[in-house]
């Protein structure tokens, strides 16, 4: 079914699409704004804000924003300060917290005379399903990824095969993988460029991370994809930032129910 709907709007899109090329030079102007990467979770952990400052020119260097107040309000009147750790790095951390399902949450930073301020909460993640790999021969495995559930979400494979005999000393022997399962029909994503397999062999852990995935925050998603792992297919948009929920700023704060399993990796043929 899938494999129709390729083929309909790629016939659709070629007769009836057309694209100008404009080529305008471009100019950077320092704004004073800054990139907000806030994820919480029902984890109970320290809880991460990251604040950057816009590139000025792409492939550019993070630079961090330092120095700022940086505050998370669950409620109406539980109050999660921030801190900087380390100092200078941009990145604030509260006490070991867990987001709750069905609380809002409110994130309020203040930084040379702005204030940026975001709100969010979660929805219910569904269970995982198990997980499901193939023989890829040369005892090499691979992940099958497929869609879950009935509502949007992504899952974060995090593997490591560091305990195994074919891993050898000073070689990464990690790796993550992730898959976006949004509920929507983008032609980005239908014609996105493939990827290469990513193998790996028995006794390989893999850590699954569930996340759910709330309106807003999909369609945020949808942005960020659209500009990074859809881009280079045969439809491509033209480049923009990805639109935020930060008042003041760019970026996004997301609240999110996880599930979370571990599984080893088992010979099967």
């Amino acid at each position: 079914m899938k494999k129709l709907l390729k083929l309909f709007l790629l016939i659709v899109l070629l007769c009836c699409g057309c694209e100008d090329r404009i080529d305008q030079p471009l100019s950077s102007v320092e704004t004073g704004s800054i990139v907000v990467e806030a994820h919480f979770t029902n984890e109970n952990k320290n809880q991460l804000v990251k604040l950057t400052k816009p590139y000025l020119e792409q492939n550019g260097s993070v630079v961090p924003v330092s120095g700022a107040t940086v505050v998370v309000v669950e409620g109406a009147d539980t109050f999660y300060p921030l801190v900087e750790t380390p100092a200078g790095s941009g990145e604030y951390f509260t006490s070991n917290m867990i987001a709750v399902f069905g609380r809002v949450y409110t994130l309020v930073i203040r930084h040379q005379g702005g204030e940026f301020v975001a709100q969010a909460r979660s929805v219910p993640v569904e269970p995982l399903s198990p997980l499901t790999y193939e023989n890829a021969g040369n005892d090499q495995y691979r992940l099958m990824l497929n869609e879950s559930g009935s509502e949007s979400n992504y899952i974060e494979y995090e593997l490591s095969w560091a305990d195994t005999p074919v891993c050898n000393p000073g070689t990464n022997c990690l790796g993550l993988v992730t898959y976006y399962d949004l509920k929507n029909v983008d032609v980005q994503d239908l014609f996105k460029p493939d990827k290469k397999d990513f193998l790996f062999p028995v006794g390989t852990r893999v850590i699954r991370r569930k996340y759910s995935v709330a309106p807003e925050y999909r369609d945020f998603l949808r942005s960020v994809l659209s500009e990074t792992e859809w881009r280079g297919g045969i439809f491509d948009i033209q480049r923009a930032n990805a639109s935020g929920n930060v008042s003041g700023a760019l970026g996004f704060f997301a609240v999110s129910s996880v599930q979370i399993d571990t599984t080893f990796i088992v010979d099967k043929p």
